[in-house]
């Protein structure tokens, strides 16, 4: 059995997890990283800060939910309206019932996530992130979280536990 947790990427001057829309979401913050103000959060599950994020910082958000380690919803989100989802490893997400427009078209995702990073100012790699988007998990689905990043155009630099990574004992 594997575990399931939230994946939130957002850009802001202070820690993610000082946000309002953070504090009130119920997520219990785990794990942390840089991007210059691009931050990655991992939280077990909670409610879903997307929206109010977007709105509280005024820049792109994207959210990942993994679920048993087996695959992942990821939901995408910008203060232009500009939005997008989808099913990470989906075969393992039809193995969950989970409805195929929520899984998406690859090649219509992946157009849809470029312009979202376009408009988050990254470099996104569109063939990297089409793969990204029919690879399986092997083993785990939060490889495709990281993976799925990278081809957006972030660079998180290591990551660290809470509460070390923001200054705490």
């Amino acid at each position: 059995m594997g575990s399931s947790a939230t994946y939130i990427v957002a850009r802001a001057a202070r820690p993610l997890t000082n946000l309002a829309a953070m504090q009130t979401s119920g997520c219990m913050p785990e794990w942390w990283a840089r991007d210059g103000n691009w931050q990655i959060l991992r939280a077990e599950p909670g409610g879903d800060p997307e929206s109010s994020i977007v709105s509280e910082t005024g820049a792109p958000v994207l959210t990942a939910h993994v679920l048993d380690s087996d695959f992942v919803m990821v939901e995408a989100a910008s203060p232009n309206g500009l939005s997008w989802r989808c099913a990470l490893s989906p075969v393992m997400a039809r193995d969950y019932d989970i409805p195929e427009e929520w899984i998406g078209d690859p090649d219509d995702v992946a157009r849809q996530a470029e312009l979202w990073a376009l408009e988050a100012g990254l470099q996104p790699d569109l063939p990297e992130l089409r793969a990204t988007l029919v690879a399986e998990c092997d083993p785990l689905a939060e490889e495709l979280v990281f993976r799925l990043t990278h081809a957006l155009g972030f660079r998180f630099d290591g990551g660290m536990p809470l509460p070390e990574a923001l200054g705490g004992p």
